[in-house]
C-alpha cells in the first residue's frame, strides 16, 4: 500500500496557527481642512477635503485610542441631539410650522442644556455613523479652518456630476437597439 500524500491544506493551517499579527499601537494623522474637489455632497457645494500632508501625528494604545474614540463618539452625539432638540423647539415655537416667531428665530444651541438631552438613552455604538453635514455647516468648517477663499464654481461642477450620475445606463426595455442605445454607443454591454 502507498502511503497518501499529506494535504496541502493541513500544511498550510498548521503554519498560519503560530503566526498572528497582534497591533499594540494606533498611529493617527491629523490633516488641516481645504475644500475638497474630490467627492461629491449629496446637496450643495463646497465639498470637504485635507491638505496634502499631516501636520500633526500621534501614538495611542489600542486602549487609549478606544477610549478617546468613545468620548469623540458622544460627543459627536451630544452636538446631534443637541441641535435635533433646538429644531424641535424652534418648530412648537412656529404657528402650525409655517410662520416663524421672533422668539423661535433667537433661539441658539446654547439655549438647549445637557439636561435635556438624553444622551444615556442611545448607545453610542450603534448610534454613531457619519451624518452628512449642510452646506452651511460645511462652510463654516472651512472658514474655520483657514480657508480664505472657496471656490463658488465647485457648486456648479458638483451638480453636474450629481445630475450625470443619476442618468446611468440605457432606455432599452426588452432588446437592444443598438443605433439608439446610449450602452452600446459607448463600448459597454446593454444594461
Amino acid at each position: 500500500a502507498v502511503p497518501a500524500a499529506p494535504s496541502i491544506l493541513r500544511r498550510s493551517r498548521a503554519r498560519r496557527g503560530g503566526k498572528r499579527v497582534r497591533f499594540a499601537q494606533v498611529t493617527v494623522y491629523y490633516f488641516a481642512r481645504r475644500q475638497g474637489f474630490t467627492c461629491v455632497p449629496s446637496a450643495g457645494g463646497s465639498s470637504l477635503g485635507m491638505a496634502p500632508r499631516h501636520h500633526r501625528a500621534r501614538r495611542y494604545s489600542l486602549s487609549q485610542f478606544a477610549h478617546l474614540r468613545q468620548v469623540s463618539h458622544r460627543q459627536h452625539l451630544r452636538q446631534h441631539l443637541r441641535r435635533e432638540k433646538l429644531r424641535a423647539r424652534r418648530r412648537e415655537l412656529t404657528q402650525n410650522g409655517t410662520v416663524p416667531s421672533a422668539e423661535a428665530a433667537g433661539l441658539t444651541l446654547a439655549d438647549v442644556s445637557d439636561d435635556d438631552l438624553d444622551v444615556g438613552q442611545v448607545e453610542v455604538g450603534d448610534y454613531f455613523y457619519l451624518q452628512p453635514l449642510p452646506t452651511k455647516r460645511r462652510r463654516a468648517l472651512l472658514r474655520a479652518s483657514g480657508v480664505r477663499r472657496i471656490d463658488a464654481e465647485e457648486r456648479q461642477e458638483l451638480r453636474a456630476l450629481r445630475l450625470s450620475r443619476e442618468q446611468c445606463g440605457c432606455l432599452c426595455r426588452l432588446t437592444c437597439e443598438p443605433r439608439t442605445c446610449a450602452c452600446s454607443q459607448a463600448g459597454i454591454q446593454c444594461q
